[in-house]
């Protein structure tokens, strides 16, 4: 079995491990949005799960921040650096570290290959079916991401881009 395919399998361990666990942990738990990361250099994937409740909590504290020092420059004259912290709407958490469910299930990897993102990529595609059928999901408004080398919640799939009556059942 090729580093490729060795990865693939600790991914799909990894989200065997976490649907079990929230089964049986928190039944009623309702995820809002999920996500699937891969530390290349420290060998280690995640998975973490957010309900809709935390989500608007972190943005609210968020805003609540960047407004501080939005006003701060604004009456600095400092307008270009105001902008960074604008207050902005939105209507998800995107930071898998403050989900409420953060590092809900982890493995160490053997080896990560050197071309771990588009594997992550096809695994995420398939990760996110499987949570929409076996989980409790937000009908309406769940959100899979995976990370990239740039971003902890870069490459997403949305529930609203799929038709639901295709899907496999449970």
């Amino acid at each position: 079995m090729g580093a490729k395919d060795n990865y693939n399998s600790e991914l799909n361990l990894l989200l065997e491990k976490a649907i079990g666990r929230i089964k049986q942990e928190n039944p009623h738990f309702i995820i809002y949005t999920a996500s699937i990361w891969t530390d290349r250099d420290a060998k280690t994937s995640g998975i973490n799960f957010d309900s809709k409740a935390n989500s608007s909590q972190m943005i609210e504290k968020a805003n609540e921040y960047n407004k501080k020092y939005y006003d701060k420059y604004l009456a600095e004259g400092e307008f270009e650096l105001a902008e960074g912290f604008k207050p902005r709407k939105q209507i998800r958490f995107c930071n898998p570290s403050d989900f409420e469910l953060a590092d809900f299930e982890m493995i160490e990897h053997t080896f990560v290959p050197s071309k771990w993102y588009p594997a992550l990529i096809k695994f995420g595609k398939y990760a996110f079916f499987k949570i929409i059928t076996e989980l409790n999901v937000e009908k309406e408004n769940f959100e899979f991401g995976i990370n990239s080398a740039k971003d902890w919640y870069d490459k997403v799939w949305n529930i609203k881009d799929f038709d639901l009556n295709t899907l496999p059942r449970k």
